[in-house]
């Protein structure tokens, strides 16, 4: 479901840059809606938590200063970068923020970022709402793949990219790139490829996923 506007009786999503196509997402357990100047408490303290930024490029707390320079000077104005705040669709609780961008607008792989809650892992909730977004970057900006930048370090974030089948690229300095293939090419061109969506919060996989996000 991607509207450009949507609410439920907990949270209420607002159109404000243009990526407003994107504006609105909706997962089994989750909706997604596009971050606004609103969410700046919540993101930085996200943000500032030292067992996450530790693992980041510019490993330092955020303030709500820089957030907001950021947000309104950059993120306002770009059409290849969207980021979500995912929220339970049961009790309207934020769970994480997720996004993708592009180097450029008509790009074929988009990266991929997560960032979830402490007190919302081993629900299953990062892989539910990457999946949906991929899809969306599958669907609506015709992306062919996906990439994920992560520190060596971080083996939970490495062990979750795995499950969610990114394979090894490469290892620039004390950061490692894995791709996943969004479309496969036959004799016809291109064409979507359909992967079985990996949710552990389900019996049937709870068994074989062992990273708490």
């Amino acid at each position: 479901m991607d509207n450009c506007k949507g609410e439920n009786k907990f949270h209420t999503f607002e159109v404000c840059s243009v990526n407003a196509r994107a504006s609105r997402l909706e997962a089994e357990r989750l909706i997604l809606g596009e971050i606004t100047e609103k969410d700046t408490p919540l993101i930085v303290k996200w943000r500032s938590d030292p067992k996450v930024y530790r693992y980041f490029f510019s490993p330092h707390p955020l303030t709500a200063e820089e957030h907001l320079d950021w947000y309104k000077n950059q993120y306002l104005h770009q059409n290849n970068r969207v980021d979500w705040i995912a929220v339970e669709k049961v009790t309207g609780k934020p769970v994480g923020i997720f996004g993708i961008k592009r180097e450029k607008v008509g790009d074929t792989e988009t990266e991929v970022s997560y960032l979830l809650a402490p007190e919302f892992r081993g629900k299953g909730y990062a892989a539910e709402a990457v999946d949906r977004i991929l899809k969306f970057a599958s669907k609506q900006w015709l992306c062919h793949s996906a990439v994920a930048r992560i520190h060596g370090d971080n083996q939970e974030s490495i062990r979750f990219i795995g499950n969610l089948g990114f394979v090894w690229l490469e290892t620039v300095g004390n950061f490692v790139t894995y791709r996943k293939t969004l479309v496969k090419k036959d004799d016809k061109g291109w064409k979507k490829k359909v992967v079985q969506p990996f949710f552990p919060h389900r019996k049937e996989n709870r068994m074989s996923f062992h990273l708490q996000l």
